[in-house]
């Protein structure tokens, strides 16, 4: 079988697809030679899966970014209808932190002090129209906050630029939140999920200012084309739950800072649809559609 990896080798998310398909193997009686094929934001690996043959042996590796943004954002030659979501498997909210000083105390104060200064603060993330965003703009755009984005590569550039004073908040992933915290360089105060995280216990949640509803979850999960007979679907399904569920995998989860999450392929449908319509009309909402 083969496994298509959306992304460059050696980043995280190259590494859990890479991990959870090693637990993967033994419950599909099969090796999975993992293909990566990074570029356009993961749209060309899920390109390429959307046209490989339907019969169970070709699956991928996927995250919100190329399945609910990229086809608002870029020109792709794929839809929801080409392929099929086999299941999620694990789930991680966005992080808005800020340096020490400034003068919020919580997500509730976090969005008052943004709001008194409109167009003013800035806040750092993953790309222009990028997953980090759209996830704050949800927010921002439900209290009327009007902040700058600045677009960088990823923690890797964001974090820095919050240290160095360069933007006002840091909008990125849990473990550079948690690094910074620990460190107390950074204080990080609101999380885009509804539910808490156990790593950063002080931060508001969505549920704690209302709009549980707006959350937007980091996740992975397999893919495979349409067409792939369902009998194949039930067994990677199956095989992906029991690897995700292994304690090899729920210790890599708990390393990576993200939760297992399991969505079946009815549930897992559905959660893109809606997401991927949430999206497209954030993108159009801030001018940023192809």
């Amino acid at each position: 079988m083969k496994l298509i990896i959306p992304t460059s080798p050696g980043g995280g998310t190259d590494s859990l697809f890479r991990a959870i398909a090693r637990q993967a193997e033994p419950h599909l009686n099969a090796t999975l030679v993992v293909q990566n094929a990074g570029g356009a934001g993961g749209a060309i690996g899920v390109s390429q899966l959307t046209r490989s043959k339907p019969d169970g042996l070709t699956i991928a590796g996927v995250w919100m970014g190329p399945i609910t943004v990229a086809p608002h954002t870029i020109k792709t030659n794929y839809s929801m209808k080409d392929y099929i979501p086999v299941i999620m498997v694990d789930s991680a909210p966005y992080v808005l932190c800020v340096k020490p000083e400034f003068p919020a105390r919580n997500g509730k104060e976090l969005l008052e002090v943004l709001k008194s200064k409109p167009n003013t603060y800035t806040f750092g993330t993953d790309g222009v129209a990028g997953p980090g965003q759209l996830a704050a703009e949800r927010i921002f755009q439900h209290f009327g906050v009007k902040a700058r984005d600045v677009p960088y590569r990823g923690a890797g550039e964001t974090m820095p630029a919050l240290l160095g004073g360069v933007v006002d908040v840091y909008v990125g992933s849990v473990p550079p939140a948690v690094t910074m915290e620990k460190a107390k360089t950074a204080k990080c105060l609101l999380v885009t999920s509804a539910k808490p995280v156990s790593a950063l216990p002080n931060a508001t949640t969505l549920k704690d200012i209302g709009i549980p509803e707006n959350e937007t979850l980091l996740w992975h999960g397999i893919i495979a084309p349409s067409g792939t007979p369902d009998e194949a679907v039930k067994r990677i399904e199956d095989a992906f739950e029991k690897a995700a569920s292994s304690p090899e995998i729920e210790k890599f989860f708990e390393t990576a800072g993200v939760t297992k999450t399991i969505l079946k392929r009815e549930a897992f449908s559905k959660y893109i649809e809606h997401e991927y319509d949430t999206m497209g009309k954030m993108v159009e909402q801030l001018g940023l559609k192809q």
